[in-house]
This record gives structure tokens, sequence and C-alpha cells, in this order.
């Protein structure tokens, strides 16, 4: 099923929109921090200028002969300064100055010799929310005469509108640093990421619409940085996916004709055998003798035909799953392949009623009897086949199958059986090339299809194919099969 081919999101849905709005929102967040305590502040600070405006007021009061004033200079005094009455305690002696002869009804203290932070943020979200004006008792110091204590009564109304009008120009500038932050950064993280990963985006588009125009391949700019380094290594991505495609265009051609050639082939070559077997019973003893030479010669043609028509197919075929013991598929599978690799180098005088000699390598068994498998018998004998053949066509003298002896109790849902062999080993080139089709060949004359023909079959299954070690002294191959449920 074709997937949609995607496009870049509007702006609305952007990485740019959306990262404008985080950054709005964190710097708002920060600013958040810092108003609550500039707030607070302000409300000390309104305090403290009230209580020298009081101090001065009570100065005047003292100014006098007899430390009296007359009622409306007293009130007018009070009026400048903004507060009710101021209560000046100086040598044990108290001086009261106050609007009214009745004394206010005090409804809160605050004691401005006794600072916290937590207890300036609470007296100043108090202030704000608070739907009545209260009268407020101040005590403090003024700064003029930090060594006498001082009292004013004030009314919190004129408070709470000066904090407030303090607090929307606080706002108005933290919406102004906001935006002007917000807008720095968007810029600059717009030009260095947003720009660059919507650029890229668009090529990796372009490229899936048409993944075999050469100009849709990403051309990599100067950049170092991780953007940088993506977009180069996205282009050698490209490049070698181009490749893959071309190799792969070129393969499935290449095997739409190999199909229709060893089909064609593999016809000819089984009516020459026949043909070929009437010369057994000919008089002429030379033509008798290089008979069995020649149907080996056939049979291994007839087997590489058989070989490409199979990895030909699109997909594997259907698993028939039955259940078996493994010992019982190794052995048939040992049985025919030392059948099958006879001893070919029959003398001249041999007739040609003479019976093929089995091979002279060794295959041996190592494996527990009751080991229980369920998976296809043919596939499996058909991969088995190809790993104990290959060794010994490379020239190897023994073939050893065996369970893997780390886990003896087979605790595990799968088991590992190893393929070992004395054989010359694998050359580095087929290492590089283990299982691609028509390319890891360890001998003269392969196809290089046996091992990926193995490994599918083996993957088919759920299991998996490796070479565990190769060298001088031979090679280990490793299939892991699922045990039985």
């Amino acid at each position: 099923m074709e997937r949609p081919h995607l496009k870049l999101p509007p702006w609305a849905k952007s990485l740019s929109a959306r990262l404008l709005v985080l950054t709005v929102g964190f710097v708002m967040l920060a600013e958040i921090f810092v108003f609550a305590p500039s707030v607070a502040r302000y409300r000390v600070d309104w305090l403290k200028a009230h209580l020298d405006s009081g101090y001065l007021a009570a100065l005047a009061l003292e100014a006098t002969p007899d430390q009296m004033i007359p009622d409306d200079l007293e009130k007018e005094l009070l009026s400048n300064a903004g507060i009710e009455a101021v209560i000046l305690r100086r040598d044990g002696r108290k001086l009261l100055l106050q609007r009214d002869d009745m004394p206010a009804k005090v409804d809160h203290d605050v004691d401005l010799t006794i600072f916290s932070i937590p207890m300036a943020l609470y007296e100043g979200l108090s202030t704000l929310t608070q739907p009545h004006d209260r009268m407020l008792r101040v005590v403090g110091m003024p700064s003029m005469a930090p060594d006498f204590e001082i009292e004013i009564l004030i009314h919190e109304q004129g408070l709470a509108e000066d904090m407030r009008n303090f607090g929307w120009r606080v706002l108005g500038l933290s919406l102004v640093i906001s935006f002007f932050t917000a807008g720095l950064v968007y810029f600059a993280l717009n030009r260095l990421l947003v720009r660059p990963m919507r650029t890229l985006t668009s090529d990796m588009i372009r490229f899936r619409e048409n993944p075999q125009d050469k100009g849709s391949v990403i051309i990599p700019d100067d950049r170092d940085d991780e953007i940088g380094i993506a977009r180069h290594e996205l282009a050698n991505m490209q490049h070698d996916l181009q490749a893959m495609l071309n190799q792969r265009r070129r393969l499935a051609a290449l095997g739409t004709a190999a199909t229709k050639i060893s089909h064609d082939l593999r016809n000819a070559l089984a009516t020459s055998m026949l043909m070929t077997e009437k010369l057994a019973h000919s008089e002429d003893q030379e033509v008798r003798a290089v008979v069995p030479r020649l149907l080996s010669s056939m049979e291994r043609a007839v087997y590489i035909s058989e070989q490409t028509l199979s990895f030909a197919r699109e997909a594997p075929p259907a698993l028939d799953i039955a259940r078996f013991t493994l010992i019982e598929l190794i052995e048939e599978v040992r049985d025919q392949v030392l059948l099958q690799n006879g001893d070919k180098s029959l003398p001249a005088s041999d007739v040609s009623d003479t019976p093929k000699e089995h091979c002279k390598a060794k295959i041996r068994i190592e494996l527990p009897a009751e080991l229980m498998i369920e998976a296809d018998y043919d596939q499996l004998f058909r991969a088995f086949s190809n790993l104990i053949r290959n060794p010994l066509d490379a020239g190897a003298t023994e073939v050893t199958i065996q369970c893997h002896a780390d886990n003896p109790e087979n605790t595990s849902k799968f088991v590992e059986i190893l393929i070992i062999d004395n054989g010359p080993g694998l050359p580095e080139k087929a290492i590089k090339n283990l299982f691609v089709p028509f390319a890891a060949t360890g001998r003269k004359g392969g196809t290089g299809l046996g091992l990926a023909i193995a490994r599918e079959l083996i993957l088919a299954h759920k299991g998996d194919l490796r070479l565990r070690a190769t060298g001088p002294d031979g090679a280990i191959f490793c299939v892991t099969l699922p045990l039985m449920a």
C-alpha cells in the first residue's frame, strides 16, 4: 500500500509558530517570578517613605517651644504627608499628631523593623487583593533617624492604588521585554534551526517523490554543526540509496532474463542427460568411461539452474509446518550429500556399470535424539544441504553438526546448531558479502546463492544464520531455530 506524500505544515502549525508562542510564554513565566518581589518591595518602600514624611511632620511639632501647633497646621502637615496620625517616641516622651480628635480604629499592624521575604510577598498580595480599605498602623524607624521608633496611621487604599499602578507598569514593561526577547530568540533559532530544518524536510519530500532523480539529492552546505552533519549524512545516504536502486533495477532485469534462460537450460539439460545415459551402453569403452563425468557435470548445471530459478522467486514458498526430530533431518541430509559428492576421479578403465563411490569426507552428527522442532521439513532440508555441501565442495574433509553447548539445560526458546568444518576457511571478499546473492562465493565455479538461499529459508522460520568464526583451520556457521512450543 502506497503511503501518502507529506507536505510542509502551514505557519500556524509549524515549528516557527510554536517556538514564538513558547518563547513568549516562558519569558512571561519568568517575569511572574520578578513581578511578585518587585511589587512587594514597592510596598515596603512606599511605607518607609511615608514613615519619613511622618517623622518630618513630627519634627515640626517638636520645634515649637511648647510642642503645640494650631489644628489647621497639624491637619495640613498630616495631609501633605498622606497619613492620619504620627506617634514619635523620644527620651521617654511621646509626641502625637492626628487629624481628628477621636483616634482612628486600627485594622492591621505592619512592623517594618521585622522583614522577611515570604512575609513581604504575603503582605503585598494581601494588599492587592483586599476588597475594603483598612487602617494600617505602621511601626518602624525613619531613615533620617534610625535610632528613633515612629508609628503612623495610614489608609491602605492609597497604598493599594499605587501598587496596582506600579504593577501595571511592571506588566507592560514585562510584555515589552517578553516580545522583544522572544523576537530575538525566534529570529536566532528560526535562522539557525527552523529554516534549515524546513529546507531539509522539503529536500527529503522532494527526494521521496522521485528517488531516482539525481537532482533531488540534497546538496550539503558548509555548516559544521549537527544540522550540517545531518545534511552530509543524508546526502551520502541518498547517494547510496540511488546506487542500490539502480543496482536492484539492473538485477531485476538480469534476474528476469536469467530465469527464462535457466528454465530453458534446465529443460535442455534434462534431455541431454537422458541421451547421455544411453551412451553408457555404447560398445566403445572410452565413451563409457566419460559418461559418469559428463552426467556429473550436467547434474551440476541442473543444480545451478534450479538454484537460480528458486532465488528468482519474489518471495519464499509458504511453509508446510510439521513436527520432527532434528537428528532425523540432519541424517537424511548427510546421506544425500555423501551420495551426491561421490569420488569423481574414476580411472579410464572403469566401465559405466561401476557404481559411484561414496564421498571420502566425514560428516559427524552430535545432536540429541530427543530434540524436536516444528518447521518445514523440505525447506530446512534444502538449507542444511547448502550449509553442509559448501565446505565439502571447498575442500573440507570433515563436517560436524552439533548443538550449542553453552545452554545444556535448554531453557531458551531457541536452539543453536553449529556447522563446523576443517576446510580452508572463507576468503575476505566472501566474508564482506557473505549473504549477498552472486557475490559471496568462496570457491571456483560457485554461484554465490547457497548461503543467501539458506539464510532466506531460515529467516522464514523466524530463525537466523550467521558466521561465528573462520580461519585457515575451517569455519563455523551458527543456525538459530525456534524450539517447539
